[in-house]
């Protein structure tokens, strides 16, 4: 029995201490033979012996690139350069150069190993970049906002500051996205000597990158698809500032008309607190006229910008970012089962309203 118990507990006989092991958070994609599928793929890791209080080395992170047809391959090459294995379960971040973003046969691939491949991280974050993602992953080397252990990338797309100016993207739900509306949204990062900025999303129809918008079109479509609950606010009221914080947002869809264009109504509801306004004789809040008043000049100033960005992604990039042949086919099967088949010709034609209801719940320790 003792002899049997010691070859139950001997532990993990192929175990690797973690100094033994090299766990890149960023990948990045840079295409260089489109025929032949090569990349440039550049991979930044932590640098261990730059940790702790006896660091033996001032330079916090990696950096390694090579030419190579997928991640897989190119860890392969880098075996001769470096004297560790790759571990993936840590990668955090894809930065995808918009050469690669338009190419669809080439991102399905790419997609399909991250996805495929039992050791690579499935959350890993996706980030587009309009140079060179190589650039941008240097940038980082030196970036002011150095995150050591979790990466720069990673700590800004955690989103932990509740941006709306850009929509996180998980590989998972890059590809949810595409399987149920054909369509998503891949945040933009852009590198400024020393510092890097998420602001704004490449539109992808069919895995392929078709166009750009910016962070106040991002932030319209975040709200129509319950992708954020909290967003700061500013408008004119009365010949005065007025900012607002937005603390709750809620869209639903609305079948309207089903018999000859589709009409569907998108109903938003904004509660609101009064972050500031003004102080003196006739600019008081205290009256319901008066709140009603401020809520309904608040509401058409954002129905007016909303019917823009739905206007840009309906009949400019003719892309379902809205979701609705997913509401369609869940709530309204019998309507789903006429138009499903030729969704694609019907959608940039179908009417989509608006309807913005706003609450102000508190208006602050001054009247």
């Amino acid at each position: 029995m003792l002899t049997l118990s010691m070859l139950l507990v001997t532990g993990c006989w192929d175990m690797l201490e973690v100094d033994q092991r090299l766990y890149p958070y960023s990948v990045g994609y840079d295409l260089v033979d489109e025929e032949e599928g090569v990349y440039n793929i550049t991979m930044s890791y932590p640098n261990l012996g730059a940790l702790g209080k006896n660091a033996i080395s001032e330079e916090k992170v990696h950096v390694l690139s090579t030419e190579a047809f997928n991640i897989f391959d190119a860890i392969h090459k880098l075996t001769t350069r470096v004297q560790y294995q790759f571990s993936l379960k840590h990668l955090k971040v894809a930065v995808l150069s918009e050469t690669v973003g338009v190419e669809q046969k080439l991102m399905k691939e790419m997609f399909d190993g991250l996805y495929r491949d039992f050791t690579a991280n499935k959350n890993v974050e996706l980030l587009l970049v309009k140079g060179s993602a190589e650039s941008l992953i240097d940038t980082i080397t030196k970036s002011k906002q150095l995150d050591t252990v979790e990466g720069v990338l990673n700590t800004l797309l955690n989103n932990a500051q509740d941006s709306t100016m850009f929509i996180p993207k998980s590989l998972g739900e890059f590809i949810l996205d595409s399987d149920i509306s054909g369509a998503s949204i891949i945040p933009i990062a852009t590198a400024n000597e020393d510092e890097v900025e998420i602001n704004g999303g490449g539109i992808f129809k069919d895995y392929t990158l078709i166009g750009y918008i910016d962070g106040m079109t991002n932030r319209d479509i975040a709200y129509l698809r319950n992708e954020t609950n909290h967003d700061g606010f500013r408008t004119v009221y009365n010949g005065a500032d007025l900012t607002l914080m937005l603390s709750n947002i809620t869209t639903k869809p609305k079948l309207v008309d089903s018999s000859n264009n589709l009409k569907i109504r998108m109903d938003v509801e904004l509660e609101a607190y009064i972050h500031s306004y003004i102080m003196g004789e006739g600019r008081q809040i205290n009256t319901k006229e008066i709140l009603e008043d401020m809520q309904n000049h608040v509401a058409k100033e954002y129905e007016e910008q909303i019917k823009k960005t739905i206007n840009i992604v309906q009949k400019q990039y003719k892309a379902d970012l809205f979701k609705l042949a997913d509401y369609l086919r869940k709530f309204h099967q019998k309507t789903w089962r006429e138009v499903g088949d030729k969704w694609e010709e019907i959608y940039p034609e179908i009417d989509i309203d608006v309807d913005v209801t706003v609450f102000i719940r508190r208006r602050g320790l001054t009247k």
